[in-house]
């Protein structure tokens, strides 16, 4: 059902927060996990759901994204919750009697020791926090209240509302809570941490005694899926760290070049083509089109070395993945054909054509006599001429390590489908990384077998509207054997970018490549590619907040998966669709 996969105590948080919801087509923002007690799990759990019942998702994920990032987070999160657990309690214990015991075990739970809340562990410890979690289990308890200054007792007054706010209430109700004391200004503040940058045996030490994170950034990293773990809200995480570090004297491009493999154009045509295609948002941005095969100049540095072989055993893990449900793989192959071929036998008509062999046409008979025309027979245009081609272009930033052998054999099943109806296809992924939007063809339209399809592997970020631009160029260096060409892209509707966008008359400071900027950058580049004459349709696979993006950037032409396993199906549908408007267009 959902783009973020569960561990079993985390899906069945999010069973109870759905349950409470009353719905399931959203993934929560927050799930209660991991503590001692269950019953304090389940009580928080309810809270976040009944918060989603009355509240709904794009209020909540708004409101909590005024703060995402700020240095007081946590905090922020923590009185939040608070504030709503009161509310929410409020409302629901008269139809709900057994929330006061639920309740009162929680306050039980909270002054025996610890417990756990996840955005991942948000719960993080803070003395305010404390003192008004503990003001309000103490209540709860009918225990002596703890000594809070006036004003922390002004600040427990606030967040102990007499009545519930409304929808439309609720985010500037909490706001102005934070104004009024000081917490939260509206303006994020971010600080900038100390960093200290170890190697070598000493971080390996380190990683076993102490905890580590690794966020996406601008290191590739090729790792299996069961590696990665997905943080609420996008941003890719996992326990490992990865150790591939790039030496000053080392550049960019040649940091790529070993990364993802040659360059296709040489020197002279890729600067031509970014001079064209790197320009407004993506000023200052660089390109790369690769088919993934290395050139080998001198000795391969061992990081590069040690990079290759991982891409080399994610391709392998791909294979192993789809030789090992190989059967069921192959029936989706067919019933995917049939589909396809059904649905081209009803909607395209063969053209027939006047010719000097064929059948008689007794119509033109007499023109062999008086116009010496001697194109008297029909006959059939070659059934095997496609009307037109197929790309299909995988976001292979981080945000997809978990499905990277579910994202090859999609490829697979899609490509090998196409190929049987006689539809050129081709099969690229595309991601960012120091600046550099890398495409990578993965099949051409040339190709008859699909096992290069399996090379896929993800890393590093997505700037989703400069790989628009690569992709309309590439398709005009090389358009294959047809006029008219469906370009269909799997996405999150989630462009996010570490390059900024550089200052311009109406950004004097720049602007980072994320949210709104990003989302009508990508719509913008859709517009153009349609504008062009290209049929561009999307696979959107994301949560509810980023459909609005989808239907920003695509209008109706996308649709939406809840499972990975789903996208050679959804692609189909798209394909179909588009056999259809032949007839029409």
């Amino acid at each position: 059902m959902s783009a973020v996969t569960y561990t079993a105590r985390e899906r069945r948080a999010a069973n109870q927060i759905w349950n409470a919801a009353g719905r399931y087509n959203f993934d929560p923002l927050f799930l209660a996990v991991e503590t001692k007690n269950q019953i304090s799990d389940f009580y928080m759990n309810l809270i976040i759901g009944l918060a989603y019942k009355y509240y709904g998702e794009k209020t909540l994920s708004t409101l909590f994204g005024y703060w995402n990032g700020d240095i007081s987070q946590a905090m922020l999160d923590d009185l939040t919750w608070l504030y709503l657990e009161h509310v929410l309690y409020t409302k629901e214990s008269p139809v709900r009697p057994s929330m006061t015991d639920l309740r009162i075990a929680y306050g039980s739970d909270f002054f025996a020791g610890e417990y756990k809340l996840s955005r991942q562990e948000w719960m993080s410890k803070n003395r305010l926090v404390y003192n008004m979690q503990s003001a309000r289990w103490s209540h709860v308890l009918g225990k002596k209240n703890p000594l809070l200054t006036p004003i922390e007792q002004k600040l427990y007054c606030a967040l102990t509302p007499s009545e519930m706010p409304s929808p439309d209430e609720i985010k500037e109700t909490i706001l102005a809570i934070y104004r009024e004391f000081h917490l939260f200004d509206g303006k994020k503040h971010v600080k900038k941490g100390f960093r200290l940058h170890v190697t070598g045996a000493f971080a390996r030490f380190l990683t076993r005694i102490m905890p580590v994170q690794t966020v996406r950034n601008d290191q590739i990293m090729v790792m299996r899926s069961s590696q990665a773990d997905v943080q609420m809200g996008g941003t890719l995480q996992s326990k490992k760290r990865g150790h591939i570090a790039l030496k000053k004297e080392i550049s960019d491009r040649s940091y790529i070049e070993n990364c993802f493999g040659r360059s296709l154009f040489s020197d002279q045509d890729l600067v031509k083509i970014e001079k064209e295609l790197c320009t407004g948002n993506h000023n200052g941005c660089h390109l790369w089109f690769t088919d993934g095969k290395y050139t080998t100049h001198g000795k391969i540095p061992d990081k590069f070395r040690h990079l290759r072989d991982q891409a080399g055993l994610q391709a392998e893990r791909n294979r192993s993945y789809y030789h090992k449900n190989l059967q069921l793989h192959n029936s989706l192959v067919s019933h995917l054909t049939e589909q396809i071929r059904n649905c081209e036998q009803v909607h395209q008509q063969t053209d027939v054509l006047s010719s000097q062999s064929g059948s008689l046409d007794i119509t033109r008979v007499w023109r062999a006599e008086y116009i010496e025309d001697d194109r008297i027979f029909h006959a059939k245009e070659d059934d095997n001429q496609p009307s037109f081609t197929v790309d299909l272009l995988l976001d292979a930033s981080a945000s997809r390590l978990q499905y990277q052998e579910i994202l090859a054999a999609q490829g697979v099943i899609l490509a090998q489908s196409l190929l049987a109806c006689h539809i050129p296809v081709r099969v690229s992924k595309f991601c960012s990384v120091r600046g550099y939007t890398v495409f990578h063809v993965l099949k051409a339209f040339e190709d008859k077998k699909c096992d290069r399809i399996f090379n896929y592997f993800a890393a590093g970020w997505n700037r989703d509207g400069l790989a628009l631009r690569e992709a309309e160029k590439f398709l005009r260096l090389a358009p294959g054997p047809a006029d008219r060409h469906l370009l269909i892209i799997l996405t999150d509707a989630a462009p996010n970018d570490s390059q900024r966008i550089l200052p311009s008359e109406h950004a004097p400071m720049g602007r980072n490549y994320e949210d709104d900027v990003s989302v009508q950058d990508t719509a913008s580049e859709v517009r153009a590619l349609r504008a062009n004459g290209i049929h561009v349709s999307a696979v959107f696979m994301g949560n509810d907040a980023a459909a609005h993006n989808a239907a920003q950037i695509y209008g109706k032409e996308f649709t939406r998966i809840r499972q990975i396993d789903q996208l050679a199906k959804a692609a189909g549908r798209l394909i179909q669709k588009e056999i259809q408007e032949l007839t029409i267009g």
